[in-house]
């Protein structure tokens, strides 16, 4: 008996003190709401200038959104989190992390990204066959992710069937949050917030030339229009006639496609198919890079550039014409 009772007080005490320690690593929860909002960079997204040409000539290369803040004194690092829900003291650690940003800082580009969690895959490989980029393997029984080829389109994450892929991806509205750390132990109380919500979207920069931006060629029917055989290169498998020269895959769900009658403001323009679009970009890296496929030499033309990465606010809706 008394065996028994020093085995129960020691479990008690042993989880008491478990608790304790337990309570002190808890996160701090954020009080307050900071009057300085966290701010969204609209449009192109950002991309590494290629001189010595126009400085924005690579806008739209980022698959990030640009995030501005008041700096705070003392900051040692930022955490940015993202929610389908707008963010509040009370869901603060709810929402998905996307970058921990070391301070002094203003200003952070946060890249859209998922990420398979081992514990709850199974490795059933349903994300491995749906996957439009061929980015995803299960190895040791895990789904594993290849993130030179994942462009975050979340066709994986519609189809695991434990929810085991989480993160952030394109065309979902994701509202944004900011917290400054003074230490790992030691958190503001306040978060700043995004007043609205905003996704990524690829879109197709039809607007007149604008200096630092390349437009979309139009691509009519003609031979020599652009090196595109039979109209715009991202629609097609092969650049000739004789189908010798591949240029890449196309969209792998007809989503694009180009206004020949013409009865849109701009004749012979390639337009994406928003209903049926999978965002899975494989119409900008066609169009930014074609004739790297036809021709690996460095100084070959580096492809329009056209087809670019677009952030939009949540309620944002295409002006192009339907497609017929």
């Amino acid at each position: 008996m008394k065996k028994q009772t020093f085995l129960f007080w020691a479990v008690l005490i042993l989880a008491s003190a478990a608790a304790c320690l337990n309570e002190t690593d808890n996160p701090v929860d954020p009080s307050a709401i900071s009057s300085s909002a966290l701010v969204v960079d609209a449009g192109f997204t950002a991309g590494v200038p290629d001189p010595p040409f126009w400085p924005n000539n690579m806008a739209g290369e980022f698959s990030a959104f640009t995030m501005r803040w008041t700096e705070v004194e003392n900051a040692q690092y930022y955490e940015i989190r993202a929610s389908e829900a707008p963010i509040t003291t009370e869901n603060w650690y709810d929402a998905t992390l996307m970058e921990t940003v070391i301070a002094p800082a203003d200003t952070a580009y946060v890249f859209v990204k998922v990420e398979v969690q081992e514990e709850p895959c199974i490795g059933c490989g349903i994300c491995e066959q749906v996957c439009p980029m061929g980015a995803i393997a299960v190895q040791g029984g895990i789904a594993v992710i290849d993130y030179d080829l994942c462009t975050a389109c979340g066709q994986c994450m519609d189809v695991c069937p434990v929810d085991a892929i989480t993160g952030t991806r394109y065309a979902k509205n994701y509202y944004f949050g900011i917290r400054a750390f003074y230490s790992e132990e030691n958190p503001a109380t306040a978060i700043a917030v995004s007043e609205e919500a905003w996704r990524l979207i690829y879109y197709n920069n039809h607007y007149t030339y604008v200096p630092g931006t390349n437009n979309c060629g139009l691509c009519e029917q003609s031979e020599d229009s652009l090196g595109c055989y039979g109209g715009c290169y991202v629609l097609n498998d092969f650049k000739d006639q004789e189908r010798t020269i591949f240029t890449g895959y196309g969209c792998p769900v007809d989503a694009l496609w180009q206004d020949t009658l013409p009865i849109g403001p701009v004749g012979y323009m390639i337009y994406i198919d928003y209903d049926d679009c999978i965002n899975c970009g494989q119409c900008l890296l066609e169009c930014w890079n074609y004739n790297l496929v036809i021709n690996p030499d460095p100084g070959a033309y580096f492809g329009m550039r056209s087809i670019k990465r677009r952030v939009v606010p949540a309620g944002w809706v295409t002006d192009q014409p339907l497609r017929p």
